[in-house]
């Protein structure tokens, strides 16, 4: 029972991470070295912040009227709901208007900056006379500051910052605490001696220097945010430029490969080397997982025409072309080795048939691919080379392939794998002759 439990929770955090990072994930679906989509992107997840800012703003509002049963409030209440619903429309409809226009989208930007910052001062001077909720409403700057923070952009913060801490001080001096009143007829003069004792500028100071202090470690942050957004776009164009460099080169590599070894790729010969090799490897004992991938093995040389055209499916340099590439790789590399393989059938029997076959030519043969599968293939492969005419040799009789397998060609493979070949050569004479 507590099995489907855990699945669930398990599921519904899965399902709570995708919902996030498709409202506000700001590398969701972005190409991050396209500035203009990189801001567009960012553009969308901030108006969706202000959705939510504008929906606590009218909860907010909802509970000052309940709470003081005040007409003005309700009014204030229900004005606010229709006018922050047609405020996210129109950022909407600018930020959709071009997504590809960075113009547009810088204009959009510093729009969703100024209502940020300039909601939350309308909000304070709507609640700063509450006690109850005038320091929540005095957050709203800092929040503002946040918000217009997920941007990266140091030029956009350092011009908020400024006009916000203006408009702060504004605040301080017309509504927290009344500057007007505190002055009561007094020259400039006057009253400056006696606005520095008071309590109230000792607050005002305290609150302007917190402020600036919580802006410079935000400017830190965006700084080095924007920094290591810039290193990331950097690195990312240099993997795609070593991207496209590589896939010119194995295009080319293989592009050669394949038209130097055209004649390897005989679908009638794989497939009969396929079926042989698959018959002594049952004989062998080879276990069945083992016997299944060299059956894909034996044939995968006739898969070349799916990288043959590899620069031509590299139209862009996304992480599903990445992948695409890795894995036409992976199976391009396992071509070159199955052709390595066959290339090498083909020396061995040319060499014997030739009388060129030495000692040296011996051990450079048991080097090249010696795993008991690649053994399974050659010794087929090799055989059935024998028996089919070649433009070095003739056809030759399955007793004359059977006497070379117990004298010189007995030595390119294992012991027990030759001896098993030997035991059932009819059942292989049968199988070549009714193919």
């Amino acid at each position: 029972m507590a099995e489907p439990k855990k699945r669930g929770i398990l599921n519904l955090k899965a399902f709570g991470k995708n919902i996030f990072a498709k409202f506000f994930g700001f590398e969701q679906g972005v190409d991050i070295t396209n500035d203009t989509a990189v801001l567009y992107r960012r553009n969308v997840v901030i108006k969706n912040i202000i959705f939510l800012s504008n929906i606590m703003y009218s909860i907010i509002l909802l509970i000052l009227s309940l709470s003081s049963g005040q007409t003005s409030d309700w009014v204030v209440t229900i004005i606010a709901l229709p006018l922050t619903y047609v405020i996210n429309k129109l950022l909407r409809k600018l930020i959709n208007m071009d997504p590809e226009d960075k113009t547009k989208q810088m204009v959009a930007m510093y729009v969703a900056a100024f209502y940020i910052f300039f909601s939350s001062v309308l909000i304070y001077a709507r609640l700063y006379q509450n006690q109850y909720f005038e320091t929540g409403a005095y957050i709203l700057m800092y929040y503002a500051v946040v918000v217009i923070s997920l941007y990266q952009e140091k030029r956009l913060l350092s011009s908020s910052f400024q006009a916000l801490l203006a408009l702060l001080t504004a605040i301080h001096l017309i509504w927290t605490y009344n500057f007007h009143g505190l002055v009561n007829g007094q020259t400039f003069v006057e009253f400056l001696p006696a606005f520095v004792q008071l309590p109230e500028f000792s607050d005002i100071l305290l609150r302007t220097l917190l402020f600036i202090l919580f802006y410079f470690v935000v400017y830190a942050i965006v700084s080095m945010g924007q920094y290591m957004q810039e290193e990331r776009k950097k690195e990312l164009i240099k993997r795609r430029q070593v991207q496209g460099d590589f896939s010119h080169i194995v295009g080319d590599l293989f592009s050669v490969v394949f038209s130097s070894s055209y004649t390897l790729m005989d679908k009638r010969h794989a497939h009969q080397v396929q079926m042989m090799s698959e018959k002594l490897a049952n004989n062998y004992g080879l276990p069945q997982a083992k016997i299944e991938s060299m059956n894909k093995y034996a044939l995968v040389h006739l898969q070349y025409q799916e990288i043959k055209n590899l620069l031509n499916d590299m139209n862009t340099f996304d992480e599903q072309t990445y992948d695409m590439l890795k894995e036409k790789t992976e199976l391009g590399s396992q071509i070159a080795k199955r052709m390595q393989l066959a290339q090498k059938c083909e020396d061995i029997a040319r060499a014997h048939i030739e009388d060129t076959a030495n000692e040296n030519f011996l051990k450079e043969m048991l080097i090249i691919q010696p795993e008991i599968e690649a053994q399974i293939i050659l010794l087929c492969d090799l055989y059935i080379t024998m028996r089919g005419p070649k433009p070095f040799k003739r056809p030759m009789a399955h007793s004359m392939v059977m006497k070379l397998y117990q004298s010189e060609l007995a030595n390119y493979f294992d012991y027990d794998l030759k001896e098993r070949f030997l035991k059932f050569h009819d059942e292989f004479a049968e199988m070549y002759n009714n193919f």
